[in-house]
């Protein structure tokens, strides 16, 4: 393989993997978001039953 070509391959591979934690990092953060919400959403009912 060419020096030109494995240039190529090497940043081509630091794309795919900066895409890849980008996702992973999504990711993570809409399951965190979605356990706030789980978390906020008990903590209403619990409320709520106290006054009902």
């Amino acid at each position: 393989m060419s020096a030109k070509k494995f240039e190529d391959f090497e940043v081509g591979i630091d794309d795919l993997f900066d895409v890849s934690d980008a996702a992973c990092l999504t990711t993570k953060l809409d399951r965190r978001r979605r356990i706030e919400e789980l978390e906020e959403e008990k903590r209403l009912r619990e409320e709520l039953s106290e006054f009902a």
